[in-house]
């Protein structure tokens, strides 16, 4: 059993089923053991390395992603008050990726460029830095609108990204919503009366930044308008990204478009795309910031940018950490010493940069 769930954009923790169902998101403890030393990062696959086979069935769902058109999707709305149309799903399972099995499959749809985006730059990891997979959380439902658990994630313009993760031993673990804290460590917890199921895990810090500079430095990645992510992991990136001689237009544009919200997403990235140029005259709206460059795309595209007004649909409602907590019944103190941890970096927090309100 786990306390909180933090899978989604401005989502609040919730309760989470027993151990026995398939993964699920987790909370890491203050007092866990110690992960082993942090592993060099892995070393990129010999050129000469064959290439995997992969499954027919797979290849044949990754054939039809890239070959849709990104004219056959479009986002109507704002992600917290959108809609969907001719969207594509993310395939459950592909080369370098998967959708979270503990999440529901009809919320893995998004526009034909946000998919192909995440498909691609998890492919990029793969062939790079072989040996783990990324796993995507919810986009959107078929037709957008309001989805369970989120304040948006309404256009298929969202999707949650959880952080690659690696065993005390330094090895792949499977991603699951566990919050990382600022040492770069989290816990998977099982019962939470009871550390002896407890698993340390650490942030695998380079795939999850390759994942990130892919996606920015590939096909698409001037679209790409925001990533939430807590403050901590954002700097952790960005000190390896800098220490390994990574792009430097990488890095500024990482840099530039990171923030904390109001929810840490210490467990995970929320990535947000804008607008589609040809979508604006179909009602699509973005959300604050519209960068100066993308206002010189849009103009490029004879077109211009159209915020969001006020939320129109009701705001779903979303458990709070308290109210999470008050559900979870008996903790271990470990569990209740990182929740009383966590409160230093839970908050948003204001850096004073330009784009981070």
């Amino acid at each position: 059993m786990i306390l909180v769930s933090l899978g989604g954009c401005e989502r609040a923790p919730t309760a989470a089923p027993s151990a026995a169902e398939e993964p699920t998101p987790s909370e890491p403890a203050a007092t866990a053991p110690a992960p082993a030393a942090a592993e060099p990062e892995p070393a990129p696959a010999p050129e000469s390395a064959p290439t995997p086979t992969v499954d027919p069935a797979i290849q044949a769902e990754l054939d039809a992603v890239f070959a849709a058109s990104p004219e056959s999707s479009t986002s109507t709305g704002s992600p917290i008050d959108g809609d969907l149309e001719g969207a594509i799903a993310v395939p459950l399972r592909g080369p370098g990726f998967r959708f979270n099995p503990a999440k529901d499959p009809g919320s893995r749809y998004g526009t034909v460029e946000l998919v192909q985006s995440v498909v691609r730059a998890a492919g990029v990891v793969r062939a790079r830095l072989p040996g783990n997979d990324v796993t995507f959380g919810d986009l959107s439902r078929e037709r957008g609108g309001v989805i369970k658990g989120h304040a948006s994630h309404q256009a298929g313009r969202d999707v949650d990204v959880l952080f690659y993760l690696l065993d005390a031993k330094g090895e792949a673990f499977p991603a699951k919503a566990i919050p990382i804290d600022p040492a770069g460590e989290g816990t998977d917890y099982r019962d939470l009366a009871t550390p002896d199921d407890d698993i340390p895990v650490t942030l695998d810090v380079p795939r999850t930044w390759a994942f990130v500079a892919a996606l920015l430095s590939g096909e698409g990645g001037d679209e790409v308008q925001r990533i939430f992510v807590v403050e901590h992991v954002r700097t952790m990136l960005l000190e390896h990204a800098r220490e390994t001689g990574a792009d430097a237009a990488a890095i500024e544009r990482f840099a530039e478009i990171t923030c904390q919200p109001g929810f840490p997403h210490d467990d995970h990235m929320h990535i947000r795309w804008f607008c589609a140029a040809g979508d604006i005259a179909a009602g699509c709206r973005d959300m604050k910031p519209i960068y100066p460059r993308q206002r010189e795309r849009l103009a490029a595209a004879g077109v211009k940018a159209t915020p969001a007004g006020k939320r129109q649909r009701k705001r779903p409602k979303l458990t709070t950490h308290a109210e999470a907590r008050a559900k979870a019944g008996p903790m271990h103190e470990s569990v209740t010493d990182f929740l009383d941890r966590r409160k230093a970096w839970i908050k948003r927090p204001h850096p004073g940069r330009e784009y981070c309100k």
